[in-house]
């Protein structure tokens, strides 16, 4: 499976240092984001969900519209809508873009943050949901006539969708690291989607439970990463601006703690600061990256814990560590994880649209000429695997 490079398509320009101003939701940003992610090389955008967001189907439709190749991974909560609907929205939005639809299953970390939108599930229930809802639009996109299902959390008769996928379905995505996040994952997934980096030899044993559940299900399955990178055209450029963002996240949370005090909103695209409604509050990687924090600031190569550090105080966002250095070095270090079989990047920075342009420009080539010299060294590209790990 080639190298699959993603970014992350936000309804206005902002991050987590991000200071107030401009539209709250900006169409116009929306379209050149969109078109600066398809003119960069970017294979595919995420488009996040929770229980403050616009609606992210709808954005995906808008972008679809005025880009050629970008794909999508659309955040999609189960349990808000049938699922046998939901199998024929993707199924348009995928005609009307050629393709070009992706569904990420978001089961949700928080109950509180679930219960704002009326989801009083545990989360153990919730995975099970979600493996069943996925089970279900794979059934309605291959049906060619009506089917019924009583199962124990949906049941229908005679469900049938007009429409199929363009390629006969839909890639799914799939996000959860426990236990049973894994199993349910490796039932209906696709791709799984690690939420950061980690330390190198922490990665690797991630990977290889990846593998393993991945191998009971007998089905393949591909890895992908988040991964958070501050770039400078030299060494020393790009640790000026790890330190510029540290203390641009503290100053972002001084400002959004004031605000609350003074019963102001507490949240902005990049950031949401009440405890009760973090949406990553409380998960098991949250209390990884909490150990991650409590060590060095440099791991592996060039894996800065600076910004876990900084936001280690925060409700939300718990940061991972970023990849700090020259486009050439932050490459090399990403290649460690392309070997251990993880062929999906999804890059952020904390400029999110000059990142676009930055990225295209200087990280993207790299990563994509040193993917290609592996896969000639091995003879094979990493990728799709079932029973193996990749070489």
């Amino acid at each position: 499976m080639p190298l699959e490079i993603l970014g992350v398509l936000l309804h206005r320009n902002a991050s987590e240092i991000s200071s107030g101003g401009g539209p709250a939701f900006d169409v116009e940003m929306i379209e050149q984001m969109a078109r600066a992610f398809d003119e960069n090389d970017f294979d595919r955008v995420l488009i996040l969900q929770n229980s403050f967001a616009p609606d992210p189907f709808a954005i995906a439709t808008h972008a679809a519209a005025v880009t050629r190749r970008l794909a999508f991974m659309i955040a999609h909560r189960p349990g808000f809508i049938a699922p046998t609907m939901a199998a024929r929205m993707f199924a348009t939005l995928d005609n009307l873009c050629g393709g070009r639809a992706g569904v990420h299953v978001i089961t949700g970390a928080n109950d509180a943050e679930l219960q704002c939108d009326g989801d009083f599930h545990t989360k153990d229930e919730r995975y099970h949901r979600s493996a069943e809802y996925v089970s279900v639009m794979r059934r309605i996109w291959s049906a060619t006539q009506p089917v019924d299902h009583d199962g124990e959390y949906y049941r229908f008769n005679s469900a049938l969708s007009e429409l199929r996928p363009v390629n006969g379905t839909i890639p799914i995505y799939w996000g959860g690291s426990s236990p049973l996040a894994l199993e349910k994952g490796a039932q209906v997934a696709d791709v799984y989607a690690i939420g950061g980096l980690k330390p190198i030899d922490q990665m690797t044993d991630t990977v290889a439970q990846i593998h393993e559940a991945w191998r009971r299900s007998g089905r393949p399955v591909r890895i992908q990463t988040s991964v958070r990178v501050i770039l400078g055209d030299t060494e020393e450029a790009a640790w000026k601006a790890a330190a510029d963002v540290v203390d641009a996240l503290r100053e972002t949370a001084l400002e959004q703690q004031r605000g609350m005090a003074d019963a102001g909103p507490a949240a902005s695209t990049g950031m949401r600061l009440d405890p009760k409604l973090a949406t990553t509050r409380g998960g098991s990687g949250r209390t990884e990256l909490e150990a991650i924090a409590g060590g060095r600031d440099l791991l592996d190569k060039r894996l800065w814990t600076g910004i876990t550090k900084a936001s280690v105080s925060f409700s939300t966002p718990m940061l991972p560590p970023a990849l700090v250095g020259t486009a050439e070095q932050v490459a090399d270090a990403m290649m460690d994880y392309y070997a251990m079989g993880i062929s999906g990047f999804l890059l952020r920075g904390f400029d999110l649209l000059g990142d676009i342009g930055l990225h295209g420009r200087a990280l993207i080539p790299t990563l994509r000429r040193l993917a290609a010299e592996h896969d000639a060294r091995t003879g094979r590209p990493v990728g799709l695997a079932s029973t193996t790990q990749p070489a």
